[in-house]
């Protein structure tokens, strides 16, 4: 291709070309754990997926594609017909690389909610996330692998080798000395 600029033929110019489109911001994290969701199929509240999802389903992978922000009032309308249709569910969800693709909806004092509506308009799959680990729940679980040793390994045997096996996580080495101080 080419382009005349209107100068004569032994000049030569230089130039730069630039994109001029910015890239749309990402959304990254710091903690790479892949938030992961329990679904329910076709629910029609909140309280169907609370207590009659199937606990053996898998807890699949999720990506965030919406984060919708309700009123408390909002959110107990939608929370109560998962199957009415809303405008700002339409063309979203899915699966991709692996990941189910969500619409999150939160409101002040509730719990988050995942929906992946598959392309409709309702929420045709409704997930409540996995129960974050706690401090408490590792202190938990540390404490009942001391206190659940073989007889003949010690108490301190056993923080030791703990320590060993967990030296990459602060929180547990902080769980650990504090066990050993008792």
């Amino acid at each position: 291709m080419r382009i005349e600029l209107g100068l004569p033929g032994n000049q030569r110019v230089n130039a730069v070309v630039t994109n001029s489109q910015q890239k749309a911001p990402t959304m990254t994290t710091t903690n790479h754990t892949p938030i992961r969701a329990r679904f329910a199929r076709k629910p029609y509240s909140l309280d169907e997926v609370l207590h009659n999802a199937d606990p053996s389903a898998p807890l699949e992978p999720i990506e965030i594609e919406l984060h919708k922000e309700l009123t408390e009032a909002e959110y107990d309308a939608f929370a109560n017909t998962l199957l009415q249709d809303r405008g700002w569910l339409a063309g979203l969800g899915g699966h991709t690389a692996g990941r189910r693709r969500v619409v999150a909806v939160s409101a002040p004092n509730r719990r988050m909610l995942f929906v992946d509506p598959s392309g409709s308009r309702y929420g045709r799959y409704v997930g409540i996330a996995e129960a974050p680990v706690t401090d408490d729940d590792q202190a938990g679980a540390i404490g009942w692998l001391i206190d659940n040793r073989r007889p003949e390994v010690s108490r301190e045997q056993a923080i030791r080798t703990l320590r060993r096996a967990l030296s990459g996580d602060p929180a547990a080495l902080r769980i650990l000395d504090s066990l050993a101080d008792q």
